[in-house]
């Protein structure tokens, strides 16, 4: 499953996010090559108080632990939630305080 290490920071009512997620994102063909099974992240949400900041779909052919930036209109001291899926249904969510 997805570790995530994210960062938000809001500065003149823009926040900030740079998000890292540890996968291998090894798709049916990767896996065969690396003697593993398949294990990737195929959706991404980042939600801010319910409301949507960032959504992805993915594949395995995304390189091992991706990277996302992105901005949106908030502010500090909200909370931005992110959820991932993987190829196997798994869900995993972590929140982070906007700095």
């Amino acid at each position: 499953m997805a570790k995530m290490k994210i960062k938000a920071k809001e500065k003149k009512g823009v926040v900030k996010v740079k998000a890292m997620f540890t996968s291998l994102m090894a798709d049916k063909e990767e896996a065969v090559k690396k003697g593993i099974s398949p294990s990737y992240i195929r959706y991404i949400v980042a939600k801010v108080k319910d409301a949507v900041v960032y959504e992805v779909t993915m594949s395995g052919f995304m390189s091992e632990n991706p990277l996302v930036k992105f901005e949106f209109k908030g502010k500090k001291g909200d909370k931005i939630a992110f959820t991932t899926i993987d190829n196997d249904n798994k869900t995993e969510t972590e929140t982070e305080k906007i700095k």
